[in-house]
């Protein structure tokens, strides 16, 4: 679990490092991804995860490319980023990417301005990125995601180990009555 209060260094390191892009007039994505590409990757390891830049996945039949993919130490991808330009309309961005197969199960679309957090297939937030308690929030919300079909697995897992644990107790006394009972026999021999 990550928990980000909005004083955090990453926080501050992550708005710091916008104003200086900004104070040199740069606004073109590739240009300004790199911020909350960094604040990901420092988030991620925190969590004992990685952030992979650029990583092609398959999400609805079709190859897409997100701009990161953020992977637990299984490599199974717990979510994704997708960055646009600051010029462009991040709604309309937003439905093109979708529209393209983009997964929706964990992502942050994000313009350094503002940051929308899909979350089991739909939209779970919208974030104001120069605001230190949003950005706390999204990341939070984003590296403590559980899928349903995820959480109702660890929840079968709970339950078959509690019962696996119940029903071996009954195995254990019955396996220690049979060995004392065979051990003198074999001993006579």
């Amino acid at each position: 679990m990550l928990d980000l209060s909005s004083g955090d260094p990453l926080i501050k390191a992550y708005l710091s490092d916008i104003q200086r892009l900004k104070d040199q007039h740069i606004s073109h994505e590739l240009g300004m991804r790199g911020p909350f590409q960094n604040l990901l990757d420092k988030a991620a390891r925190r969590r004992g995860w990685t952030l992979v830049p650029e990583l092609s996945t398959y999400s609805g039949g079709k190859r897409v490319v997100p701009d990161g993919t953020v992977r637990d130490e299984f490599r199974l991808a717990r979510g994704w980023w997708e960055a646009k330009d600051t010029s462009d309309k991040l709604a309309a961005e937003i439905q093109k990417k979708l529209k393209a197969g983009y997964p929706t199960r964990n992502t942050i679309f994000e313009d350094t301005q503002t940051a929308v957090l899909y979350q089991d297939r739909s939209e779970a937030g919208e974030y104001a990125l120069r605001e230190p308690p949003a950005v706390a929030d999204l990341l939070n919300r984003f590296f403590s995601h559980d899928e349903s079909d995820e959480r109702e697995f660890h929840r079968a897992m709970d339950e078959f180990k509690s019962a696996f644990r119940i029903s071996l107790n009954p195995c254990a006394s019955t396996s220690r009555r049979r060995t004392r009972k065979t051990v003198p026999s074999r001993s006579l021999r």
